[in-house]
């Protein structure tokens, strides 16, 4: 918790002192940049004993403020969080992950001043890794590129639940419907696995085993061995699945 609430005066300074300061040219600001990030750096090394260590991002806006069903992936259960940045990771942090606009952020706190601080959505391109600890499952995400997904899927943050020969990806999302006048936010997650034929999203049992090629005969055997339905399969069913496939 010192963590996460020095990285809240960290962000309020930060965004608080170019304003009051004005510069003659570019070289000076540029100069006045790197002095601000080393004062900061230095503040957060004093804290925990990194180095080098600071998280970018921007305000982050509620705007479901007003929805009964939120896309705050299980709002109503309490997690921690390990956010691996740059490299470095930071146990026991207090995250949420927005499902609608594929966001990791800081919820909002008060920072020693009393003052009302804003929620920060973490710049996505720094973020190497996120795991959210539910009571009931661990959901590690990761942000894919265009290069990691190519053209097939969508880059964003997927939870990474398997990773062998073959590839479980969770797409953690919501789709917004309108009740009454206000937007609300329905979770409906979105499977996809890699076979030889690409990232495909599951869908019936046939047209699943239909991309695995010259393997379709083996994903048909197990899939019936353990009697799963992929329109109603389980995460874990679906891991154990693969793994069997991929053990073959």
């Amino acid at each position: 918790m010192v963590v996460l609430f020095l990285l809240w005066n960290l962000f309020g300074f930060a965004q608080q002192v170019p304003s009051a300061v004005k510069f003659n040219d570019r070289d000076s600001f540029r100069g006045f940049e790197e002095s601000r990030n080393e004062f900061l750096d230095s503040l957060y090394v004093s804290a925990t004993g990194t180095e080098n260590a600071y998280i970018n991002g921007h305000d982050y806006y509620p705007y479901h403020f007003r929805s009964k069903y939120k896309p705050i992936l299980y709002q109503d259960q309490e997690c921690t969080a390990s956010l691996t940045v740059n490299g470095r990771q930071y146990d026991n942090l207090v995250l949420k992950y927005d499902t609608f606009t594929d966001e990791v952020i800081f919820p909002e706190i008060d920072n020693a001043y009393g003052q009302r601080v804003n929620q920060i959505s973490i710049n996505k391109t720094v973020i190497d890794s996120v795991i959210f600890f539910f009571r009931n499952d661990t959901i590690k995400f990761k942000y894919l590129s265009r290069e990691d997904v190519g053209e097939e899927l969508s880059p964003g943050f997927y939870e990474v639940a398997y990773d062998g020969k073959t590839r479980l990806l969770i797409r953690h999302r919501s789709a917004m419907h309108q009740r009454n006048g206000v937007d609300e936010y329905f979770y409906s997650p979105v499977n996809y696995v890699k076979t030889p034929a690409g990232y495909q999203r599951m869908r019936s049992n046939n047209r699943f085993t239909e991309q695995f090629g010259a393997g379709a005969p083996v994903m048909k055997r197990i899939l019936t061995q353990y009697r799963v339905n992929l329109r109603k399969a389980t995460k874990n069913q679906i891991i154990n699945v693969l793994k069997s496939y991929d053990s073959q």
